[in-house]
């Protein structure tokens, strides 16, 4: 019984290495360079923005806020990066799109502490609002800085 399992198994390697040698019928050969084709330009340029772009900027609850600098009563700041408002300073580790705006997954620090919280901001033109659904789903409206009115 020994020499037919010997067989069968020499059999199963011979049919492996024959398979290793065949190529797809769907792969072709080393594609050619269509001599006509339009060259890519040699500096492509600065990348657009992605993930959350609309979002970007000085954000205030009142417009009088857009000028203070310190304090309560100043703007919360956006980038690709970081959420910044008074008292804390969020890294933004994940932007997801929604079908109404944006959920951003922040790592912050506040009073030396370090928390993790999820933010779903909505903007439309100069007016967003930000849900936390961490916090019972408490909501905020927000009102864009004019660029010549932040700190």
């Amino acid at each position: 019984m020994k020499p037919l399992i010997r067989l069968a198994a020499l059999a199963s390697v011979a049919a492996l290495a024959a398979a290793c040698g065949e190529t797809d019928s769907m792969e072709g050969g080393p594609v050619t360079p269509d001599p006509d084709a339009p060259l890519p330009p040699a500096d492509p340029g600065p990348l657009e923005p992605t993930g959350h772009a609309e979002l970007l900027g000085d954000w205030a609850a009142y417009p009088s806020w857009c000028s203070n600098s310190s304090g309560e009563e100043r703007p919360i700041t956006i980038t690709l990066a970081r959420f910044e408002g008074y008292e804390n300073s969020c890294a933004i580790e994940q932007s997801r799109p929604l079908a109404d705006g944006h959920e951003l997954t922040l790592l912050c620090e506040a009073e030396g502490q370090q928390t993790r919280e999820t933010v779903r901001a909505s903007a439309d033109g100069d007016r967003m609002t930000l849900a936390y659904p961490d916090r019972d789903g408490a909501t905020v409206a927000l009102t864009r800085c004019p660029a010549d009115q932040t700190p």
